[in-house]
């Protein structure tokens, strides 16, 4: 693995970890949210640097399905993260407590709405990357079998998750607030909030595979 998709990696893993652990608002508290909002955008910002090539060839060579596919999700991606940023700086209490800015409910339905829609982008914006991670880990026939079977396994937690957290009411109706019962161990949390970005990555991922089938010719 050469320096630079060792960094890129590097970025991605600390980008999502430190993504889930900002979703745990009620685990973590509030100073903690804000502080790992900060880092995550800074990684934000660097996996964008690492992976400037593509805003360089933007406007270069010819439009697949796939490929405008990938631009759409990468400006939905950008607009939310954008949304998070702002609204977030704005309803700051305690990284920028200083700056004495307005807040409201508004914004805090604004931010958490985004917040929850980037689960499901950031799952397509992977599965549509995920090929090439396929066969850089699976060297073998068996590890390959292995990793579908857990793939699978982990994508239909995430169905599950998704009517445990009640992830359609949050997407279109509209949470100012989030909720987990101290009862419940905080690991099934990370694990729930993972799972649903991984049902966006697993069908994504075997959509493409199959419509890569379906254009081989005969």
């Amino acid at each position: 693995m050469n320096r630079k998709l060792a960094a890129r990696l590097i970025i991605d893993l600390t980008m999502t970890a430190l993504l889930l652990c900002a979703y745990a608002y009620r685990i973590i508290g509030e100073a903690a949210h804000e502080w790992v909002g900060v880092s995550v955008f800074a990684l934000f910002i660097a996996h964008n640097i690492v992976n400037r090539q593509w805003y360089k060839n933007i406007f270069k060579g010819k439009y697949t399905l796939r490929r405008a596919l990938t631009a759409a999700v990468n400006i939905v991606l950008a607009l939310a993260t954008a949304t998070l940023i702002i609204t977030g700086l704005l309803q700051s209490r305690a990284v920028f407590a200083f700056l004495h800015l307005p807040g409201g409910m508004a914004l805090r339905l604004i931010h958490t709405t985004a917040a929850y829609w980037l689960l499901p982008f950031i799952g397509i914006h992977v599965g549509l990357h995920w090929g090439m991670a396929v066969r850089r880990i699976c060297g073998n026939h068996l590890v390959k079998n292995i990793m579908r079977i857990a793939a699978f396994l982990f994508a239909a937690f995430g169905l599950w998750s998704s009517f445990d957290r009640d992830m359609f009411s949050k997407l279109f109706h509209g949470f100012s607030f989030d909720y987990w019962s101290e009862e419940r161990p905080g690991l099934l949390f990370f694990a729930e909030t993972l799972s649903v970005m991984a049902v966006s990555i697993f069908a994504v991922y075997y959509a493409l595979k199959r419509l890569e089938r379906k254009q081989r010719p005969e």
